[in-house]
């Protein structure tokens, strides 16, 4: 095959496709990844109810989990190399789905949507204006070879975050979490700090972006607020 995690997958099918009780779910055929394709569904077994069980090939682990209309709605459990006795964790998972364990769990988009009606928001952005936003602070980080502080919540969280950080350091955010952000914090200053020792203060050097930050979101037509109190503009996913 030209993706070499076609064959892994296939291996994987093999080993368990005997080993396992499908119960009432139906085993649908394998459908091999694209070329250059990091992972594929090895397994896929779906019940009436439309809840599937998965096991996830990569080239380096296999993963199993459930999941309903593209969205998962179990922790992920990863498989170690197999065994023998491998097969009775998946048929764990797969006893658990049969015994309908899994048919009122919200998927990500389904909680998503709970939260905006329960809490009584209005959307203002999408996935297109939210990649813009990252555009802009990704095009000023590298004209200037310094990070923009930026701080965001996501609807489903509790409480804000306190600390602001950069999306360099961040690896939770990715193009499929825009739509959960509620808002996002951005601080076009850019502050720098110099040890210089024990006996002497650090030096600290500012550095404002503040045009080009401004100059960049209008010409994207973007909204933003300005926070005085933080010396940040506010962009409201949801508000």
């Amino acid at each position: 095959m030209e993706n070499e995690v076609n064959d892994y997958a296939l291996h994987t099918r093999e080993f368990l496709i005997n080993k396992l009780d499908y119960l009432d779910g139906e085993l649908l055929e394998f459908v091999p990844a694209d070329n250059g394709k990091n992972g594929v569904v090895a397994m896929d077994v779906k019940w009436k109810g439309g809840v599937h069980f998965i096991v996830y090939q990569t080239p380096w682990c296999v993963y199993y989990y459930a999941e309903r209309n593209h969205g998962q709605i179990s922790h992920t459990f990863r498989a170690g190399e197999l065994k023998n006795d491998s097969a009775t964790y998946f048929q764990r998972l797969i006893n658990d789905i049969n015994n309908c364990r899994y048919d009122h769990k919200l998927t990500p988009g389904e909680r998503h949507l709970k939260d905006v009606q329960e809490k009584g928001l209005t959307g203002y952005m999408n996935n297109t204006k939210w990649g813009k936003v990252f555009d802009v602070i990704g095009s000023i980080e590298e004209e200037t070879g310094r990070q923009i502080s930026i701080m965001y919540k996501y609807i489903s969280d509790d409480e804000a975050p306190v600390y602001y950080w950069t999306v360099k350091e961040d690896e939770e955010l990715y193009k499929g979490m825009y739509k959960y952000i509620e808002w996002l914090k951005a601080q076009p200053v850019v502050c720098e700090c110099e040890y210089r020792g024990r006996l002497m203060e650090p030096k600290y050097t500012y550095y404002d972006y503040t045009a080009l930050f401004l100059e960049k979101m209008n010409a994207a037509n973007l909204h933003y607020e300005y926070l005085q109190q933080e010396e940040a503009y506010i962009i409201y996913g949801y508000r």
